[in-house]
């Protein structure tokens, strides 16, 4: 994989070990059991109150912030990926899996690298049961920051692209909140586990109540990931606490596949809104 100039993402951690804070699971629109998390959501999104408001009330100042990093997935132009940028997310996912309807050419990959990383963002090749020699050489051609594996097949090649590669690690979650894949070796080095739907991309959640993040060794921490929008990602993120979060039909234009830029921008003002503490 070629080189690139790399982005300071996140503080680097060395082990997530935290158990979730419990709350209702949430419903796509926000929490009702918890108005303070749904009002926050929404009101946001609407510019209704200002970030200081809501971003004071989980530590009260008492402590330093720090934002999630935000990873914006399914990017399918330099346009998209623009937008998404100047917005503020760090981490530009691309599907690199021909059977995606989001699926990039290589060519067009290879530029949506270069403009993450002109912003001083990285760029993430989304890579499905592909070979080792399919995931090499594809994440030269198009100079990725990140690989990230899901599916067996993929994930099973971790012992060797882990030498060259910087890798996001894919674990998914059943309805229920339950982990249906096994963690890695943890004698891998890796810079992110992500944790996805059982389907990832199909705009489905998983119940965040039930879930409990397994202690896991990575550089940055962990993304959740998983049917988020503007509207639910505060709950989201009270209820688990990730280091980051990725989105991806949550900020889809009606036809699924372009980013609608009024999407992002209520998106991300939310997101700018929270903080855990550090």
């Amino acid at each position: 994989m070629a080189a690139a100039a790399q982005a300071t993402v996140a503080p680097s951690i060395s082990s997530v070990a935290k158990q979730p804070q419990r709350f209702p699971a949430p419903s796509t629109s926000g929490n009702s059991k918890f108005p303070l998390f749904k009002t926050s959501c929404l009101a946001m999104s609407h510019g209704l109150v200002s970030n200081t408001a809501v971003s004071s009330r989980p530590n009260d100042g008492a402590a330093k912030l720090i934002q999630p990093v935000v990873k914006m997935c399914g990017i399918t132009s330099a346009k998209d990926a623009e937008t998404a940028l100047e917005a503020g997310a760090k981490l530009i996912g691309m599907i690199l899996w021909p059977n995606s309807k989001r699926s990039v050419a290589l060519a067009e990959a290879k530029e949506i690298s270069r403009v993450a990383q002109s912003y001083g963002a990285e760029s993430v090749g989304v890579f499905v049961d592909d070979d080792e020699e399919t995931i090499l050489r594809v994440s030269d051609s198009c100079d990725l920051n990140l690989v990230q594996l899901h599916g067996d097949e993929s994930r099973s090649l971790l012992h060797v692209l882990s030498k060259n590669n910087r890798i996001i690690y894919v674990l998914n979650a059943n309805d229920d909140g339950k982990l249906i894949n096994a963690l890695p070796d943890e004698k891998y080095e890796l810079d992110w586990f992500l944790v996805d739907s059982a389907k990832g991309g199909s705009g489905k959640g998983f119940n965040w109540q039930k879930f409990q993040m397994p202690s896991v060794r990575s550089k940055n921490g962990w993304l959740l990931a998983g049917g988020l929008h503007a509207d639910n990602v505060c709950d989201a993120f009270y209820a688990l606490k990730p280091n980051g979060v990725d989105v991806s039909s949550g900020i889809c234009a009606p036809d699924g596949i372009r980013k609608d830029p009024t999407r992002i921008s209520s998106f991300m003002r939310n997101v700018k809104s929270l903080g855990r503490s550090q």
